[in-house]
């Protein structure tokens, strides 16, 4: 009997080909064979078998945002770019909205974990992902596949591919198209089809062109496109009608003794500020009372042609990618049958960029890559989002004294419509050197210089009313000294008016200056007359040097150990939040992120190639990260001062006999914000007032993670074989903001959980078809994949829950 080896899975992580047992940096490569047996389906599902990776979906599939090794931002945002580069066929998708439209037809993934600095298209902070789509060979027949499949949630999805040869010794072509449908998973209580539904479809033209025996050229043209019901929200309502003052003492008490009858509603005294209470409503996970969910969809263009000139020790590569992309999206963001907090975003964008490289392979000790990089964005956002379309309920002075100064103006609020057009450009020179010492001594240097030109063309924020007629600006237009929507009637700047006896407190520990008096004046909607003109904010420049050093030494063709310092760097952003009053740039601009990273680690295979463990130490001194904050009714695009990130991380993979493999991987994180102060949303009405956040731990970071994949071969016959995959992953307790416990945020967490998911599969000797039966989350797991406070501003917690149990079966047939 042979014995078992592992397999080499080749990368090109860093513009090479190259194993990833011989790359000196931590990435997982997964190939087309380990995706399907994984059952990955989209972009959400690859964290799965990565350490310290983690994925959070505000919008479910077509959103996902991505955390590595702690670095992540909480922004829901469609205009925000992501820390964590993601590439199809070497093409930067810049939009997040994107981000799930190209994951079919794939070849290789590959997972870099660490700054990206030197190499690739856009600077990162967090990692790169490389999605690498199927190319066909030249002279090598015709090949079709087709494979289809069914589920529960009334699942269906289908591949199809076909490849051959158009041009002997020339021109080769590959069309692929991709369906996936289901009902979705979130029964909706008032009626009609239910919502967090799938409807995508996707197709990619690819032509191998041999130009002649020096030059080639790959096109790739793909479509994408989603049109489902967008995800449902969970309100959690935390408007606590039981008080802790006086009169909500009294009020709760005397409900206990008749009830709860005192409440007017079953609401067990939790509502949100419309005296809606889900908690009352016996809905479970998967259920929800919703009045305004609709569409959410995303179409996605993209061109992409590689050319490349292979000389006897120099290689010339051109990437030139060309996209357009557009998003919409009918949300209920309250997750309730009330008009409380309703949004509908859209966004397009229009992306162009050229990538040139040289790389060099001499046959001796030092060789090198260098190249320039080009690339422009354009987003056009509109948003429009209403607010208390159902009045706020009057028991919220029990729960909230104060917010009872402004009940007058959400009584006939409307809305607001936000547009903004960002436009950005960027250049870069790269280039890393490669020096081999020795047999066993490797340097790598690399360096980049980066220029980011953001522009602000249009901005403007409007008030509507219910209609969509307009009412008046904010910006421009605002002339009050008040970043708020409106000014409500207060007591010398309390908006609690029937806090009486805090304001005679206040006024006799002279606590009351003369512009609380004025606020007191000076109270009702902020804005000016209606405009269309944008407000001026000046354009940002940006000059950054980043790069990457690093050494590798192999002891033997099995174990290499390396160490490298590198440098990351995220481009500033205009603050894409909602805001009522002119800002200076320092204020409406969020400034660029850093990291400076430090890693050691090795790669090792032994027992002939039979078990491998690869592992890494790592250490990040964080600067202004970058993320959205929540305050109320307006949102902020934030940099926190400062942050660490310690962490381990390990893979392994066994091959324990002939027919059973065991592999798995495991991550530690110990992160910690050294600096940063936030606004106590519990006390809204004093806005100087802030909370010390350092020492809590950064978002989507959970202390510690891990994942196991058992493949086993049951059964080997003449006819084929029969294999069984087994794999799950763990997550540790993760924040989803940087709040922690602190200042109510105490829910806005996922706990612990773990994923199980299971596939067996025939498949026919010659790998010509095989029927596999699959289910993901098998133990029927519970679990959120996103969640904000939002009590300040509307009295309740948003939930987004991740995936329940699905299962189904699939059939491919090939030749």
């Amino acid at each position: 009997m042979a014995a078992p080896q592992l397999e080499e899975v080749l990368v090109t992580a860093q513009k090479r080909s190259e194993s990833t047992q011989d790359t000196p940096v931590a990435i997982t490569g997964m190939t087309a064979d380990s995706l399907e047996k994984f059952g990955f389906a989209n972009a959400n599902d690859i964290s799965a078998q990565v350490p310290n990776m983690q994925v959070s979906g505000p919008y479910g599939d077509v959103q996902p945002i991505f955390s590595i090794r702690g670095v992540s931002m909480s922004d829901y945002s469609s205009i925000q770019a992501s820390p964590i580069g993601v590439y199809s066929d070497e093409a930067y998708m810049g939009a997040v909205y994107t981000h799930g439209m190209n994951f079919f037809d794939v070849e290789r993934l590959e997972v870099l974990r660490g700054p990206q600095g030197t190499l690739y298209g856009k600077n990162t902070t967090g990692g790169a992902i490389n999605i690498i789509t199927k190319t066909p060979e030249i002279d090598d027949g015709f090949h079709a596949k087709i494979k289809l499949g069914m589920g529960n949630y009334g699942s269906t999805k289908g591949d199809l591919s076909m490849e051959g040869t158009l041009i002997e010794q020339r021109l080769a072509a590959r069309l692929a198209y991709s369906f996936s449908r289901n009902d979705g998973y979130m029964e909706n209580k008032l009626g009609g089809p239910n919502l967090s539904s799938v409807d995508f479809q996707g197709a990619r033209l690819t032509l191998n062109w041999d130009i002649n025996n020096r030059w080639n050229n790959v096109l790739k043209l793909t479509r994408g496109e989603n049109d489902s019901l967008a995800n449902a929200s969970r309100n959690e309502p935390r408007a606590d009608l039981r008080g802790t003052g006086l009169v909500g003492g009294i009020v709760g008490g005397v409900s206990e003794l008749l009830g709860g009858l005192i409440y007017l509603d079953d609401s067990s005294g939790f509502i949100d500020y419309t005296g809606y209470s889900r908690s009352s409503r016996n809905l479970d996970t998967y259920e929800v009372e919703d009045n305004f969910t609709g569409p959410l969809i995303v179409n996605s263009d993209m061109l992409v042609n590689k050319l490349e000139w292979v000389g006897d020790s120099l290689t010339f590569t051109s990437v030139t990618t060309l996209s357009q992309s557009d998003y919409y999206q009918k949300q209920n963001t309250d997750g309730s049958p009330e008009e409380l907090l309703e949004v509908i975003w859209s966004v397009e964008t229009d992306a162009f960029s050229q990538d040139l490289r040289v790389a060099s392979e001499f046959g001796g000790p030092v060789n090198f890559i260098a190249g320039l990089y080009y690339a422009e964005e354009e987003m056009d956002m509109n948003n429009i989002f209403e607010i208390f379309g159902t009045p706020p309920d009057l028991r919220d002075a029990i729960a909230s004294p104060g917010t009872t100064g402004f009940y007058p103006y959400l009584l006939d609020f409307g809305g607001g419509q936000q547009k903004m057009i960002t436009d950005k450009k960027s250049y870069a020179a790269y280039s890393q050197l490669r020096i081999d010492v020795s047999a066993r001594l490797g340097i790598d240097i690399g360096l980049r210089y980066t220029i980011d030109k953001i522009k602000l063309p249009y901005f403007n924020i409007s008030r509507q009313d219910y209609d969509g007629n307009p009412r008046g600006t904010w910006l421009p237009g605002n002339t009050s000294p008040y970043d708020e929507p409106f000014v409500p009637l207060n007591l010398a700047g309390d908006a609690g008016i029937i806090e009486f006896d805090y304001f005679l407190t206040q006024l006799l520990a002279g606590e009351i200056t003369l512009d609380d008096i004025l606020k007191t004046i000076n109270v009702g909607y902020t804005t000016g007359p209606y405009t269309t003109d944008s407000f001026y904010l000046p354009p940002a420049k940006e000059k950054e040097w980043t790069g990457k050093i690093g050494a590798d030494y192999r002891f033997n063709d099995s174990l290499m150990v390396y160490a490298s310092y590198s440098k990351g760097y995220r481009a500033g952003s205009y603050n894409s939040g909602v805001y009522y009053r002119e800002r200076d740039f320092d204020d409406a601009y969020a400034r660029p992120e850093y990291i400076d990273a430090y890693e050691i680690g090795f790669k090792s295979d032994f027992f002939n190639q039979r078990a491998r463990i690869n592992s890494a130490l790592f250490f990040y001194d964080y600067k202004d990260q970058q993320f959205i904050n929540v305050v109320g009714v307006s949102n902020f695009l934030e940099n926190a001062g400062g942050s660490q990130i310690a962490g381990l991380e390990a893979e392994m993979m066994f091959a324990v006999t002939e027919s059973l493999i065991v592999s798995g991987g495991f991550g530690y994180l110990d992160t910690e914000y050294t600096e940063l102060s936030l606004s106590d949303t519990e006390t809204l009405n004093n806005s100087g007032d802030e909370l010390d956040l350092s020492g809590n731990q950064l978002i989507s970071a959970p202390e510690f993670s891990g994942n196991i994949s058992i493949d086993w071969d049951l059964l080997n016959v003449d006819a084929g074989y029969l294999s069984l995959n087994v794999n799950a992953n763990y997550q540790d307790l993760q924040w989803y903001s940087a709040y922690n416990d602190d200042g109510g945020y105490e829910n806005i967490k996922q706990d612990a959980y773990a994923l199980i998911n299971s596939r067996l599969t025939w498949r026919g000797n010659l790998k010509d078809y095989s029927i596999s039966i699959w289910g993901k989350n098998l133990t029927q797991e519970e679990y959120d994949s996103y969640a904000i406070n939002l009590q300040a501003g509307f009295g309740y917690d948003y939930f987004q829950p991740g995936q329940p149990m699905t299962f189904g079966i699939d059939v491919s047939y090939g030749f």
